[in-house]
C-alpha cells in the first residue's frame, strides 16, 4: 500500500471528525501525521516490517495502531464506523472559505444538500435562510467563499507547493545518477497559488532518471511520459512535472523553467539582440552572458527587473540571515502551547536575537487570555527568563484587538507599560468597507500601536479577505509610522505581494512576523521572507532587521508621532 493511500486515509478521518465537532487537538494530530506522511521518502510498509513507525515525529501509538490496521487489511474499522455516521459526500461542501463544519451538517440536516452546486443554487434562492443560525449575511458570505473555491480550483498555496518539493527533493537527490535536483516554475517564484509543481533535475542518463521518478513513494500515478517531461499525480491531486537535463545545461534550463512567461519573452530577446544564445551550466553564467547580474527568482516577473540588472540597480533583497527577531510571537500565557523560556529558547535557535511576546487579551474568549492583573504576573516570568543565558532576549508586548468601533481591549496605562503592541481585527468581520476602514485607521492613530497584523484578517483555510480599503490602511501607516505585517503563516500570507509592494511603493515599513504559537512555526518564516522578498523589500524597510534597541526607539518614536499628530 503506498503512502499516499494511508496519507488519503488518515485525511478523511480528520475531516469527518471535523465535522463530528470533535476535540480540535485530536482532529490535529491527524493532519500532523497526513503532513508526516507526505513528506517520507521510505514506504511505510517498510517502516512497519522494521518496527520504526512510532519513530516518526507526530506519530503516536493511537494513530500508529490505525496505520497498521489499514496496511495489513486493507480497511480501518474506526474510519468505516465514521463513515457510517456521517455522510462522506459532505466533505464536499465544507471545502468553501467560510463555511464550518458544523454549519455544513446543519446543512445537510435541513436541506439535505451534499454539493456545492445544490448549496450555491441554496443561497441565490435564499433558502439557506430555513437552517438554523444563517442570516443574509452568512449566504451573502458563503456565495463569496463559492466564488473564492472557483477562482482557486485546481491550485494551492504556495507553501504546500514548497512542503511537497521539500519531500520530493529529498527523494530524488538520494537517487544514483542525479547531480542536482532544484524546483522550478511559478512555486520558485512564490507566487501566491501554484496550478501545478515544476522539478528539475541534471543528469548524464536523463531516461533512467524520469523512468525512475514515476517509482517514487509520494507518487499516486504517472499520468505522461513524453520526450522530456514525466507527469505525475501525488495523493492530493497536485500533478508534478520533472525535466530531467544534461550538467552542462542545468542553468540554462533552470532559468527558462522558473522565468514567467513575460520574464522569458524579454530574456529570449535580449539574446537576439545581442546575438547570443541563453546557454550554460548556472544561472550565473546565462544572465552574465546576456550583459545582466543574477536575478532572484521572485522578481522574475517582466516587471523591469531585465534592465535593472543589467544596469546593475536591482534591490538588494531582504534575506533571512538580516531578520533579527520576531515581533509577534505566543506562548502558554494565552492560546500558545510552550512556556516563555521555550519559545526563547528555540527563538535563539533558529538565529533569532529576540522575540516579542505578543499574547492575546482575553476579550478574545481565549481561556488564558491576558487581563491586565495577568500582564503584570507575565511580566515577572519575562524577567526572569531574560536572566537565563541562551535564550534569545523576550520584549513585553500584547496582541491586543480592535473592537467594532476601533477602540483597543485593553486600557491605556496596561498599553503604555508595553514594550510593543500589535494590533489586529478578530471580531466583526464583516462589518461594511466604510465602517472596518474606519475601524482600523483609529486603532492606527493611537500612541501604542506599533503594528498592524494580518491586515486583511484572511484565513487561507476558512475565509477570505476582509472588505477592508487597504490602500487608506497603508497611507494612514505611512503618516503614523505604524508598521504593517506580512504574517508569515501558510493559513494568512497576509499581506500577499501584491498589499506588500504596494506598502513598499508608498513608503510603508513592513514587519515579516510568524505568529506563532508553539516553536515549530518559528520555521513559517521563509513564506513570509519569500512574499517580501517579491515585493521588492529591502532591509531597510523591514521592522524586525533592527535589533531590539532599534525597535524600542521605533516604538518611542511612533508613540510621539501620534502624540505630537494628536495635539
Amino acid at each position: 500500500m503506498r503512502n499516499a493511500d494511508v496519507a488519503a486515509m488518515l485525511n478523511r478521518v480528520a475531516d469527518l471528525l471535523e465535522i463530528r465537532g470533535e476535540n480540535f487537538f485530536k482532529i490535529r494530530a491527524y493532519r500532523e501525521a497526513v503532513r508526516q506522511l507526505d513528506n517520507l521518502t521510505t514506504e511505510v510498509e517498510d517502516l512497519i516490517k522494521d518496527g520504526k513507525l512510532k519513530d516518526i515525529p507526530g506519530i503516536g501509538e493511537a494513530i500508529e495502531k490505525k496505520i497498521v490496521e489499514y496496511v495489513t487489511t486493507g480497511q480501518l474499522e474506526f474510519l468505516t464506523r465514521l463513515e457510517a455516521e456521517v455522510p462522506p459526500a459532505l466533505l464536499e461542501i465544507t471545502r468553501v472559505p467560510g463555511l464550518g463544519p458544523r454549519t455544513a451538517k446543519d446543512i445537510y440536516d435541513t436541506l439535505g444538500i451534499l454539493s456545492l452546486d445544490a448549496l450555491e443554487d441554496a443561497a441565490r434562492t435564499h433558502r439557506l435562510l430555513s437552517v438554523r443560525g444563517i442570516k443574509a449575511k452568512t449566504e451573502e458570505n458563503i456565495l463569496k467563499g463559492i466564488a473564492m473555491l472557483k477562482r482557486t480550483e485546481g491550485r494551492i498555496y504556495f507553501p504546500e507547493a514548497w512542503i511537497l518539493a521539500d519531500s520530493m527533493l529529498t527523494t530524488l537527490r538520494a537517487l544514483k545518477g542525479v547531480a542536482r535536483a532544484e524546483i522550478a516554475g511559478s512555486a520558485r517564484r512564490a507566487c501566491e497559488t501554484v496550478g501545478d509543481l515544476d522539478l528539475l533535475v541534471a543528469g548524464d542518463d536523463p531516461d533512467a532518471l524520469r523512468a525512475e521518478f514515476g517509482r517514487l513513494p509520494q507518487v499516486n500515478e504517472v499520468i505522461a511520459q513524453d520526450g522530456g517531461t514525466t507527469s505525475i499525480r501525488v495523493r492530493s491531486g497536485m500533478q508534478v512535472d520533472l525535466r530531467v537535463v544534461k550538467p552542462d545545461s542545468f542553468g540554462a534550463a533552470w532559468v527558462t523553467f522558473t522565468g514567467s512567461e513575460a520574464h522569458n519573452l524579454q530574456l529570449r530577446a535580449r539574446a537576439e539582440r545581442m546575438g547570443k544564445a541563453i546557454a550554460g551550466a548556472t544561472e550565473e553564467e546565462v544572465y552574465a552572458a546576456l550583459g545582466c547580474a543574477w536575478i532572484p527568482p521572485e522578481l522574475r516577473e517582466g516587471r523591469g527587473e531585465i534592465e535593472q540588472a543589467a544596469r546593475g540597480t536591482l534591490p538588494n533583497l531582504v534575506q533571512r540571515a538580516d531578520l533579527r527577531g520576531d515581533l509577534h510571537t505566543h506562548s502558554n500565557w494565552s492560546d500558545g502551547r510552550n512556556e516563555i523560556a521555550e519559545m526563547a529558547r528555540a527563538a535563539k535557535a533558529r538565529g533569532y536575537d529576540y522575540i516579542v511576546l505578543t499574547d492575546h487579551t482575553q476579550s478574545l474568549q481565549i481561556a488564558q487570555g491576558l487581563t491586565p492583573e495577568r500582564f503584570r504576573a507575565r511580566a515577572a516570568e519575562i524577567a526572569a527568563v531574560n536572566a537565563r543565558p541562551g535564550l534569545a532576549r523576550v520584549l513585553n508586548g500584547a496582541e491586543v484587538d480592535i473592537l467594532p468601533d476601533g477602540s483597543l481591549d485593553l486600557p491605556d496605562e496596561t498599553l503604555a507599560s508595553l514594550d510593543l503592541v500589535v494590533a489586529s481585527v478578530h471580531v466583526a468581520l464583516d462589518q461594511p468597507k466604510d465602517v472596518i476602514t474606519q475601524r482600523v485607521l483609529t486603532a492606527l492613530r493611537s500612541p501604542h500601536v506599533d503594528v498592524y497584523a494580518h491586515p486583511t484578517s484572511r484565513r487561507l483555510d476558512r475565509r477570505g479577505e476582509t472588505s477592508l480599503d487597504v490602500e487608506a490602511v497603508i497611507a494612514e501607516a505611512v503618516t503614523t509610522g505604524t508598521a504593517l505585517e506580512i504574517n508569515n503563516s501558510p493559513f494568512r500570507l497576509d499581506l500577499n505581494d501584491t498589499w506588500a509592494r504596494k506598502a513598499r511603493e508608498a513608503g510603508a515599513l513592513l514587519a515579516i512576523d510568524n505568529d506563532a504559537h508553539y516553536p515549530a512555526e518559528y520555521d513559517y518564516v521563509r513564506y513570509g521572507l519569500a512574499i517580501g522578498r517579491r515585493a521588492g523589500l529591502t532591509p531597510d524597510r523591514v521592522l524586525n532587521t533592527r535589533d531590539p534597541e532599534g525597535v524600542l526607539a521605533f516604538c518611542r518614536e511612533k508613540a510621539a508621532r501620534a502624540v505630537g499628530n494628536l495635539r
